[in-house]
C-alpha cells in the first residue's frame, strides 16, 4: 500500500491536467461554509472549510468520469475567505465555473452539533447556473464527528450518481484526527505559514499510517 502521503500530494495539488478535464467531467469543488458548529475550536472548524471541500474534489475526482478543476485558479476565482464565509449563489458558482473550466460546480456546508455531524452540497450546472440537486449525509450511521470522511464519500458518491458518473473504487476512511490535520494544514498553507502546515500535514500522517492510496489514483495522477 501506497503510503497516505501520495494522497495528500494529490489533494493539496488539486488540478487535473487539460486532456482529462476534456474527456471527464470536470468539477470544481468551492470551500465549504460552516453553519454555526459548536464542539470544537473556531479554527478547527474555519479548517474543515477547505478540508471537506479538498477531501470532496479527491472522491470525486476518483471516479473513471470525474475530474476537478485547478485548485489555484478555483482559489483565485472565489477570492479571499471571509468571516464568516460569503455565502455564495448560482449565479457566482456560473461564474466561477466558467473562470476555471469546470463543467459543474459544487458548493457545501456543514454543522457540527457537539459530534452529530451534517455535510450538505449543492450541484450546480456552469453552463446554466442551475441548481441541479442537494445531497447530504442522510445516513444516520455517517452522521457522528467520527464518520466525517465517510460522510463526505457519500456525499461524493451521491452526486456521482445524480450525473450517472461511475463510483469509485471503494476505499478506507481517514480517522477524523487525520480530517482535522490535513484540514489544519491547508487552512496554514492558504496562510502562508509553510512550517506550520508541514507539521500538520505530518500529524495527519500520524494519525493515519499505512493509509492505502492506489484506490485515489483514479483521476489524481494528473496532479501529481
Amino acid at each position: 500500500m501506497r503510503s497516505l502521503a501520495l494522497m495528500l500530494a494529490a489533494v493539496w495539488a488539486g488540478s487535473s491536467s487539460l486532456a482529462a478535464q476534456q474527456e471527464r467531467a470536470t468539477f470544481a469543488v468551492l470551500p465549504f461554509r460552516n453553519e454555526q458548529s459548536f464542539g470544537l475550536e473556531p479554527e478547527a472548524y474555519a479548517a474543515l472549510e477547505l478540508g471537506l471541500a479538498q477531501l470532496l474534489a479527491s472522491e470525486l475526482a476518483r471516479s473513471p468520469g470525474g475530474a476537478v478543476a485547478d485548485r489555484g485558479r478555483t482559489e483565485a476565482a472565489v477570492g479571499k475567505r471571509t468571516v464568516p464565509p460569503v455565502r455564495l449563489d448560482a449565479a457566482a458558482a456560473q461564474r466561477i465555473g466558467g473562470l476555471v473550466g469546470a463543467r459543474y460546480v459544487v458548493l457545501g456546508n456543514f454543522v457540527d452539533a457537539y459530534g452529530r455531524i451534517r455535510v450538505n452540497a449543492r450541484l450546480v450546472d456552469a453552463s446554466s447556473g442551475q441548481f441541479l440537486k442537494s445531497v447530504s449525509n442522510d445516513d444516520p450511521k455517517l452522521q457522528t464527528r467520527d464518520q466525517l470522511h465517510r460522510a463526505v464519500q457519500a456525499v461524493a458518491q451521491k452526486i456521482l450518481a445524480e450525473l450517472g458518473l461511475p463510483a469509485p473504487a471503494a476505499s478506507p476512511a481517514l480517522p477524523t484526527p487525520a480530517v482535522l490535520a490535513f484540514s489544519r494544514g491547508l487552512a496554514a498553507e492558504e496562510a502562508g505559514d509553510k512550517a506550520a502546515a508541514a507539521k500538520h500535514f505530518q500529524a495527519a500522517l500520524d494519525a493515519a499510517p499505512g493509509f492505502g492510496e492506489e484506490d485515489y489514483q483514479a483521476g489524481q495522477r494528473e496532479n501529481l
